[in-house]
């Protein structure tokens, strides 16, 4: 039983070590996300960290691996409207997670998306590859020309963000 109660301590000490503990406040609000890691951004920040941003509809999406475990999708996306960066007719987005050959890699935090789908996407690129600012704050998806989850019309959002793009 002393052991126990030496065990139960020190796993009281570690959470109050590392502010776990209870009653214990998270230095930043979480993000949709349970996990708490992915900085919450504003619309401003993704558009003032994006190198791109765009409008399009998911043509396709494949599943390849990078390194031994390090499994990725490859998103495909009709580029419709270009908000900022150079226009493209279509982008490959990388998104870390999938399934392949039978093993499947979760990442949390990461955007999902489904082929057919209108988006608009904030986007990174480093060395000729694309990846959503963000996670999965940096995807917006599109239904019968309405922002998913506001009711915003997607004009109306594209106006939003480019004057957010002028006041930078």
């Amino acid at each position: 039983m002393s052991r126990f109660i030496f065990t139960l301590a020190c796993l009281l000490v570690v959470l109050g070590m590392v502010g776990c503990g209870p009653g214990a406040e998270a230095p930043n609000p979480p993000s949709q996300s349970s996990s708490g890691i992915v900085e919450k951004l504003t619309v401003q920040q993704l558009a003032s960290r994006a190198d791109s941003i765009l409008v399009g509809k998911v043509t396709d999406i494949a599943c390849y691996e990078e390194g031994e475990g390090n499994i990725y999708n490859q998103v495909t996306l009709s580029v419709e409207q270009t908000i900022k960066g150079e226009t493209k007719q279509a982008v490959n987005v990388r998104v870390p997670g999938g399934e392949l050959n039978g093993q499947t890699l979760w990442v949390e935090d990461t955007p999902s998306f489904q082929t057919g789908e209108r988006v608009v996407v904030f986007l990174e690129e480093r060395e000729d590859i694309f990846t959503v600012v963000g996670g999965f704050q940096g995807k917006f998806s599109i239904e019968n020309n309405n922002m998913v989850g506001g009711n915003m019309p997607l004009t109306e959002f594209i106006d939003q963000i480019r004057d957010i793009l002028v006041s930078q």
